[in-house]
């Protein structure tokens, strides 16, 4: 289930905008992508009032003016990169206002039904493609970890170091796995291998290099020369999924 957030701060909107979500999923009842995806209001942006962080990675946002939208957002993804605003456009000028912010999608006023009903198969792609936990073995036990918390997997030795990082800091573990077994399970989920000792998550590569990549947090990591071409190929097409989904 994608548990879709909803915060409107005009009434009539609101209630188009309800409406609108739900004739989608009664039109759609046999699809999956509108089976699984479930609205929830909520009256305030505060930390207190977000309980995205978990459960809710969606969030329709429909402020009175585009501006209030855009700094709203602005300051919802400093405290959580990670979430998936849909912005609410009233008017064209809107529409291309909103290009250069990372909307998961923009939603025009006047094509409220359409452009949900787009919403819900994007939101249940992009869910396929990138699915929430992994779970490692270790030497004594299982560890369950956010898929989109795992930076990478470095081969040291005989073992498998697994390098993770949430909103706070970074750690790292060991997993009893082969990196060949890691990448066997990962690969379709966005994970490249970009030398014999690396097998990284494409989510945070922040810049991709012919010798070498960087991940958001800064780290370097070195790319085998046969590698590159892959990677690369990898890469933008993993880009182009997930902004054209």
């Amino acid at each position: 289930m994608s548990l879709i957030g909803l915060y409107c701060d005009r009434g009539e909107l609101l209630l188009e905008i309800e409406s609108a979500f739900h004739i989608v999923r009664l039109k759609n009842a046999q699809d999956s992508a509108a089976e699984h995806c479930q609205l929830q209001n909520l009256t305030s942006l505060t930390e207190e009032a977000l309980p995205w962080q978990e459960e809710m990675p969606f969030l329709i946002l429909a402020c009175e003016t585009a501006d209030k939208t855009f700094a709203a957002a602005d300051a919802l993804w400093a405290r959580n990169p990670g979430l998936s605003i849909i912005c609410v456009a009233r008017c064209p000028e809107d529409v291309f206002a909103a290009l250069p912010y990372p909307f998961f999608h923009v939603v025009r006023e006047f094509c409220l039904e359409q452009d949900l009903g787009a919403v819900l198969c994007k939101i249940a792609r992009a869910g396929s493609l990138l699915p929430r936990w992994c779970t490692f073995q270790g030497k004594n036990e299982l560890v369950r970890v956010r898929l989109k918390q795992v930076l990478y997997l470095e081969s040291d030795r005989h073992a498998i170091r697994v390098y993770t990082k949430n909103q706070t800091q970074e750690a790292d573990f060991l997993t009893l796995e082969t990196l060949s077994q890691c990448e066997e399970r990962l690969h379709p989920y966005g994970f490249a291998r970009i030398h014999k000792s690396y097998l990284v998550n494409l989510y945070h590569v922040a810049k991709l290099e012919k010798e070498r990549l960087t991940l958001d947090c800064g780290r370097q990591l070195y790319i085998s020369r046969h590698r590159y071409p892959d990677v690369k190929l990898q890469f933008e097409n993993y880009i182009r999924h997930l902004n054209f989904l």
